[in-house]
């Protein structure tokens, strides 16, 4: 799109603050602003100036305006600004495009508010990539009517705008006030981010507006006349229009006059003045085109009025020389919403609501978008269904898939309208259910549908509405409930043998939920027998995920890893994209126990991609998986910035409890105990209810513990840790959930003098240990009973067991028990060089707590620290960096975009984002290109090249 500059005049200081901000963004500091101000006071033309002077800076500026129409259609501002309503051609926009359509999320329990990251993140994904081809600047016009998604968009921008060659300029009135905008609004404050309150205009600038629009200067009294106007450019405009057209303005001499009794109309008044001039053919076609929006092509205007386009084009260009409308592409735009809006409200609201329904009528003919036609439909629906109800029945699983909230809507209308002998009165109340279930609304899902499935009918839908019921239920947290129901489905006459070894396969995975292992293992095994027989992979999923898991707790080892591999062979060709991620998901989590790290590694790299595009709880899931990964191997900074990544899901799909507790966890290790304390003041406060969270609670758990003994309370670690190890978490049984606790708990037994139940917890680590033979399970086990036989040899290989199984924590841990048993039996030499063992690994890991708690230890048995050499603990400049960091600034040196990089490294493009902020705020850095800059000077200096 070319921008022309207009002539702003009392605009300057703004035209230069976003002049400067274009500037620098095009050098690759990205900058974002927010303009504020009242209806007229001239923020589109102040875009409008920003974007022409952007195109001059050399950005590519994209324009996209909010229009109330579409303010409930979710992404439509940024999907238009982005250019994807238009059928997107080349393959970056058609990926986003793909990911926007949402048509494996169908039927997914959703979040109330409808927030889709998924598509959130294709959005992003698509800026950034843009922005890899070249400097680019988003204008972004009336966000009083974005729709929310869009602003979340934006929010995600502006965080890291710093990073990208990107300009963000959006305006806004302060009427209508929406929350989301205002969060963004305040987002905004800050580095890199300005706001603009656009005021009215100076009083010096008032004579120049009027001078520059009638060619001569302004009398005394015309200048009184428009001080009248409050220095507003629009309603100053209007006047001095409306003065010419009325012959009301005089020349003397140099000076433009009026006579002495004008008077100053209100502006509606003004702009009516402006429409009584145009003929009345002309005021039909803008009453038509103001139903349809700001603005709309001939074509859609011409089906509206049920006309050849033709025959309108002399009222449009009327409309046009009377400064109403204004060229835009293949459309034509209001030149205000005020003028809209004033034509808008002249049409009576029968004709209103024909004229939408006439809107909606055209665009299913012309093939658009579900969610567009829908728009017009929530205006006006036929009190009769007669479009309304065929209409939502054929489109409302597509609409469902990108906008659940509005299809809920109108199938709430459908419903009314509709006769209930009609045969898809059903099909309606089936979609009704799937809307709401996708909207996050599971309590309503699960009611609608037992609602339906109370009333008489025979309409083959029964088992759908009690499959719903089903995931409702689980994806709240009621397990119990939804096995409830899976038990009458399986026995029901109706149900096909299929249908019934698929509930018969879920109710397993609700019994192994509850705790009820023997029973899940039970049913698992005769639903895997009735799949295989019958040949349903999706059935077969379910069975072999509840024995695998099963397995896995109670003896893990390679008969419970086949299983768990078993499930993964099977293909999203076969079974629905989120069963295959949670299978995926699981058999990573089950290769991290037995410290097989690469297959892990290659486990999570295939489902990223999927966890990304699909959204919903398998995001944050997935985050949580690389974070603990992180965590145990000792990269704790890409662990944090994992969970960076994974919180904003996490909040909205139950899953930011863990999350906040490992970060919390990290910091208690790193000494900063109230860093700790918030996170896990704000894990308690967070309503974590979904049925996967549960199997992450033990990580709450364990931080709790470890800020009891932070506090110097031992004792209730040890209170807190015992009673769930025996008792569970929820309804999870503790021996098996918490087995890795063994050591600790052996160490804090002994602490309280309680041998017997150290043995007790001993035994445990060995009969894990045993089953598993992993690396991870032996260190336990040898820890375990080198604590309990006071044996320091033992300790030793506990460390080399850790060692082996890359988890350098549980090593240091080891290596200080057995110093401080070496020191207690006179050899202090051994004590002091494994202490400095432990401790060179407390300071790799920055875990400052219990390299101090180790230090304290081995001082009370008369161990001190040998001379310390250097320890790297800068936290700022290149050595502050870890080596993903510097992997990453390597990438950006070479030009590669955060989604680039992230699949080169096969991690999150916003894991990326994360480490991109961190490398800049530790180099005191501010864009991308001094990044570049400093890692290649490095790179060419010898004196910065790596031993």
């Amino acid at each position: 799109m070319q921008f022309l500059g207009p002539r702003l005049v009392g605009r300057d200081a703004e035209t230069a603050i976003l002049t400067t901000l274009a500037v620098h963004a095009a050098r690759g500091s990205g900058q974002a602003a927010f303009i504020a101000g009242e209806a007229g006071a001239g923020k589109t033309a102040l875009l409008r100036c920003a974007a022409a002077d952007a195109e001059g800076a050399g950005l590519q500026a994209l324009w996209g305006s909010a229009q109330e129409l579409e303010a409930h259609r979710p992404f439509a501002l940024i999907s238009a600004c982005l250019g994807l309503d238009d059928g997107p051609i080349d393959p970056l926009r058609a990926r986003a495009a793909e990911v926007l359509l949402g048509q494996a999320r169908y039927g997914l329990p959703g979040t109330p508010g409808g927030a889709d990251f998924a598509t959130v993140e294709a959005m992003c994904v698509l800026v950034e990539e843009i922005c890899a081809q070249g400097p680019v600047a988003l204008f972004l016009d009336d966000l009083q009517w974005a729709d929310r998604a869009s602003v979340l968009v934006l929010q995600r921008l502006a965080q890291s705008v710093a990073q990208l060659p990107l300009l963000i300029v959006g305006a806004l009135r302060p009427v209508p006030r929406v929350v989301e905008v205002d969060v963004l609004a305040r987002g905004l404050r800050g580095s890199n981010r300005t706001v603009l309150q656009l005021g009215p205009l100076a009083s010096s600038a008032v004579p120049l507006l009027v001078a520059d629009v009638i060619g001569h200067e302004p009398g005394p009294r015309l200048l009184r006349l428009c001080e009248g106007a409050a220095g507003n450019p629009l309603y100053l405009g209007e006047l001095i229009a409306a003065l010419q057209r009325e012959e009301a303005i005089t020349l003397h001499g140099v000076l433009a006059e009026v006579p002495a009794d004008c008077t100053v109309p209100a502006i509606d008044t003004l702009i009516t003045h402006r429409l009584a001039y145009l003929r009345d053919e002309v005021l039909q076609v803008l009453r038509a085109a103001s139903v349809l929006g700001a603005g709309c092509t001939l074509h859609d205007l011409a089906a509206v009025l049920e006309v050849p386009a033709h025959v309108l084009l002399t009222s449009i260009a009327d409309a046009e020389a009377a400064g109403i409308l204004t060229p835009d592409g293949p459309r034509v735009v209001f030149r205000h919403d005020l003028v809209r809006q004033a034509l808008h409200d002249a049409v009576p609201s029968s004709a209103r609501s024909l004229l939408h329904i006439r809107a909606a009528q055209a665009l299913t003919r012309a093939g658009a978008a579900p969610e567009r036609v829908a728009g017009h439909l929530l205006e006006a629906a036929p009190p009769d269904g007669e479009f309304l109800v065929p209409w939502i029945t054929r489109s409302a699983a597509q609409l469902t898939a990108r906008a659940p909230g509005l299809a809920l809507r109108l199938l709430g209308r459908a419903l009314v309208v509709a006769d209930p002998a009609d045969p898809h009165y059903e099909q309606l109340r089936l979609h009704r259910v799937v809307a709401q279930l996708s909207s996050g609304l599971l309590a309503e899902a699960e009611e609608s549908a037992r609602i339906a499935l109370a009333r008489p009918a025979d309409s083959g839908l029964e088992d759908l509405f009690r499959w719903i019921i089903v995931q409702a239920a689980f994806a709240r947290g009621r397990p119990d409930v939804a096995l409830a129901e899976t038990r009458p489905a399986c026995g029901t006459a109706g149900a096909t043998p299929l249908e019934a070894v698929r509930f018969q396969a879920f109710g397993s995975v609700c019994l192994f939920a509850l705790g009820r292992l023997p029973e899940a293992g039970a049913v698992a095994a005769a639903a895997r027998r009735a799949a295989v027989e019958l040949g349903d992979t999706t059935a077969l999923a379910y069975a072999l995920q509840v024995l695998a898991a099963k397995h896995f707790l109670e003896a893990p080892g390679l008969e419970a890893l086949e299983l768990a591999r078993q499930a993964s062979r099977l293909t999203p060709k076969t079974i629905h994209p989120a069963q295959w991620l949670g299978l995926q998901l699981a058999l990573a989590n089950c290769y991290l126990e037995l410290d097989l790290t690469p297959d892990a590694e290659r486990a999570l790299a295939s489902v990223r991609q999927g966890a990304e595009h699909l959204g919903g709880v398998f995001l944050p899931w997935y985050h949580l998986s690389c974070a603990l990964m992180a965590f145990h191997a000792g990269r704790w900074q890409d662990a944090i910035a994992e969970v960076d990544a994974g919180l904003d899901p996490g909040v909205h799909f139950a899953m930011s409890r863990a999350l906040r507790a490992l970060a919390g966890t990290i910091a208690v290790h790193q000494g900063r105990r109230d860093d700790a304390e918030t996170h896990m003041s704000q894990a308690a406060a967070a309503q974590d209810s979904g049925t996967v969270s549960w199997f992450y609670e033990y990580i709450l758990l364990c931080t709790e513990a470890l800020l009891d003994e932070a506090q110097g309370h031992p004792e209730r670690a040890f209170s807190r840790l015992a009673h769930c190890f025996d008792s569970g978490i929820g309804h999870l049984p503790g021996q098996l959930i918490l087995s890795f606790l063994t050591p600790d708990l052996v160490r804090l037994a002994l602490g309280q003098g309680d041998s017997p139940a150290a043995r007790r917890y001993a035994q445990a680590a060995r009969s894990r240990a045993a089953r598993s033979s992993a690396p991870y399970h032996l260190g336990d086990a040898c820890r375990c009973e080198g604590l309990i036989a006071q044996d320091p040899e033992l300790l030793l290989e506990a460390a080399r067991h850790y060692r082996e199984a890359t988890r350098p924590l549980n090593q240091a841990h080891a290596l200080t028990d057995a110093a401080e048993l070496h020191a207690m039996r006179g050899r202090l030499s051994d004590g002091r060089v494994y202490l400095e063992q432990a401790l060179a690994i407390y300071g790799s890991l920055g875990a400052v707590w219990d390299a101090a708690r180790a230090t304290a230890r081995l001082r009370a048995v008369s161990v001190s620290r040998g001379t310390r050499g250097p320890r790297n603990t800068a936290r700022s400049g290149w050595e502050a960096l870890t080596s993903t960091e510097r992997i990453i600034a390597g990438h950006v040196a070479a030009g590669h975009s955060n989604p680039e990089t992230a699949t080169r490294m096969c991690i999150s493009r916003r894991t990326v984002s994360t480490h991109v902020s961190n490398i800049l705020r530790k180099l005191g850095l501010t864009s991308r290109i001094e990044l570049a800059t400093e890692v290649i000077h490095r790179n060419s200096n010898p004196e910065h090249q790596q031993p």
